[in-house]
């Protein structure tokens, strides 16, 4: 008896390091993914989004459009340009699609190899501007709005997934109102923890 009592003694202190491992683990884990993020939350203005104009990268029409020459496709990793293309959309009046945007920025020498965006030669392409902020900030996220800019935000999917862009168009109740280009409907950035890794800004000359 005094055996079978050890063995289960035994079994209950393996069990309890192996769940302290799995919980050390996963919180490592987390903390790797959540680095360098700020939870960011709408205040109190409410700036409800109207006249959305919503891309999916995806679409049949522009999907396996290849970013520059690299091996990446609108389909893949276009949601970036999805997201530049409805704000230049929007802010224009001028309906510019991922596709005509995507092809304006290849002809533009835009993408490096990989199909990263170079920021700075965007501003050669006539009539376009665009901003890369330093760091997160819920101030400058405001001030874009209430001067009619749509802030690109970097975020992970499932807030611990994949890095991902979305377009912030609003802001109700407390939380910015996103356009994501692998949804159908609008989204909350809370949907993605509040957390934003990076702030990005194209504007067009209207």
């Amino acid at each position: 008896m005094k055996k079978k009592k050890n063995l289960i003694h035994e079994l209950i202190i393996k069990i309890l390091v192996t769940a302290a491992i799995i919980i050390t683990l996963a919180a490592l884990f987390l903390g790797f993914r959540l680095r360098s993020s700020v939870t960011i939350r709408a205040n109190q203005t409410e700036l409800p989004p109207h006249d959305v104009t919503a891309y999916r990268q995806d679409d049949a029409q522009w999907a396996d459009d290849t970013l520059g020459d690299s091996s990446f496709t609108m389909e893949s990793s276009g949601c970036l340009v999805s997201c530049i293309a409805s704000a230049v959309s929007m802010e224009s009046g001028d309906e510019v699609t991922p596709g005509e945007l995507n092809r304006l920025f290849t002809e533009s020498n835009v993408y490096d190899h990989e199909g990263n965006i170079q920021w700075s030669t965007i501003d050669n392409i006539n009539g376009y501007s665009s901003q890369v902020y330093s760091g997160v900030s819920q101030t400058e996220i405001e001030q874009c709005l209430a001067a009619g800019h749509y802030p690109i935000v970097r975020v992970r999917v499932n807030a611990i997934g994949n890095f991902h862009y979305v377009l912030i168009v609003g802001a109700e109740d407390g939380d910015y109102i996103c356009m994501d280009p692998l949804k159908d409907e609008l989204t909350k950035l809370s949907q993605y923890a509040g957390r934003v890794y990076a702030v990005r800004v194209v504007q067009v000359e209207r």
